[in-house]
Parts: structure tokens; C-alpha cells; sequence
């Protein structure tokens, strides 16, 4: 980690003169960890003098009712499921220095929570963290540095479940802690198989071909290998 932060620091503070913000792409699978490393280094580059916002793209997720609507529903997180001319939009805003909003994604009601946004300044290091990060040219154009966090799927899984009883453990009135909890056990089975590890597969995993730094991690959540592209 130390290592990596130095890189990240290093080319942060080169970018060239007048740049006013560094948009600084973070992906990978469900649960690999994106989260938890985007602020890692948000808290290294904050402490070596830049300015961070952190974002995540599951804001740009479209919500619950127009997936249903749309036959999407057990599809959530594939690339159809998100507004990416919306993303597309916030990233070129963000290059061109200009304040941009997201909209507000709630993990505990599960969905886009309506009528609310948040606003990021033009300006700084801003983390964009998210599976569809590096999902089209247009978002990988805007990004000055992008990682890619790669993790056993099986140790993904361990960590996911475990994220999901958090939720539950957390908050009561949580979207998955009012289920039958031999119902929810299945449907967190079903999601990851048929729905992770597929769209981990086909659309999220392919794009670590277009990362410039490849993040390795052990069952541990340890950083186990950096490689930069």
C-alpha cells in the first residue's frame, strides 16, 4: 500500500500546470474492495497536501421501479442498468473543471433514493469508484490514472455475503433484514452466481485489460501484488 500511494502521489503532483482536477478511476468485481481502497487513498493523498472527493458509480444505477419496469430487476448492475449517458455527462463535467451531481444510492434501502443528489467540485483528486468504471471508452477517456482491484472470486464471495449481514446486523428496517432469512440466504446464493459472478465474468473483468495499475488482493484483504501497465 505504501508503495502504491508513493506512485499515486507521484503522478498526482506531475499533472500538468493549470489542470485543475485529476479524476482518478478505481473497479473491479462486487466486493473486491474498491470501497475500502479508494479510501485508503483518498487518506494518502489528503495527507500529502490534495484535495479528495470520493465518488461511487452506483448512483448512476437506474432506479428499482424502472429496472422492474423494464425487466431488469434480477439483471442489477449490468451495464443496461445503469444511465451511462448520465455518467458520461458527470465525467466530462468533472475534466472540464466544472461541478457536477450525482444521484444519492442508498445499499440499505437498495435503491436510488429519489430526489436527492450530491455535488462534487471540478477541482482536486476526485476517486470515481464503481464495476462499470472502465465499461466504455468514454468514461476511460476522462480518467488520468485508473486501478483495477483483482481478487479470487471465491474470497469476493465470502466477502460479500459478509458485507450483506453487515447491512442487516447495522439496520433492522434494512431492505434485506425484513426478509425470511432462509429466503435471503438463497437469494444472496442466486445473486452471486447468477448475477456477480456472471457480470464479473463478461463485462467487469474484461476491462482490466484497460486499467494502468492492477491491484491484487489475498483472502486477507492484504495488497498482494501492484502491477503497473
Amino acid at each position: 500500500m505504501a508503495r502504491l500511494l508513493a506512485d499515486l502521489v507521484a503522478r498526482v503532483s506531475g499533472r500538468a500546470a493549470g489542470q485543475e482536477v485529476f479524476l482518478l478511476g478505481v473497479t473491479g468485481g462486487v466486493a473486491a474492495g474498491k470501497s475500502t481502497l479508494a479510501r485508503a487513498i483518498g487518506d494518502g493523498l489528503e495527507a500529502a497536501g490534495h484535495p479528495v472527493q470520493i465518488v461511487a458509480t452506483d448512483g448512476f444505477l437506474k432506479p428499482n421501479a424502472q429496472l422492474e419496469a423494464a425487466g431488469l430487476g434480477m439483471k442489477k448492475g449490468f451495464p443496461e442498468t445503469y444511465d451511462t449517458g448520465a455518467l458520461h455527462a458527470f465525467l466530462e463535467a468533472l475534466a472540464a473543471g466544472r461541478a457536477a451531481q450525482i444521484p444519492v444510492y442508498s445499499h440499505v434501502t437498495y435503491d436510488v433514493l429519489p430526489g436527492e443528489a450530491r455535488t462534487v467540485d471540478g477541482a482536486g483528486v476526485v476517486i470515481v469508484e464503481g464495476i462499470n468504471v472502465l465499461q466504455t471508452p468514454q468514461a476511460r477517456s476522462r480518467f488520468g490514472l485508473s486501478l483495477y482491484v483483482d481478487a479470487d472470486p471465491a474470497h469476493a464471495k465470502a466477502w460479500y455475503l459478509a458485507r450483506l449481514h453487515g447491512i442487516i446486523e447495522a439496520d433492522p428496517e434494512s431492505f434485506f433484514a425484513r426478509l425470511d432469512p432462509v429466503q435471503r440466504d438463497a437469494m444472496f446464493e442466486a445473486a452471486w452466481t447468477h448475477l456477480n459472478l456472471v457480470n464479473l465474468h463478461q463485462h467487469i473483468a474484461p476491462t482490466m485489460a484497460h486499467a494502468d495499475v492492477v491491484v491484487r488482493k489475498a483472502a486477507d484483504h492484504t495488497l498482494q501484488e501492484l502491477r503497473w501497465r
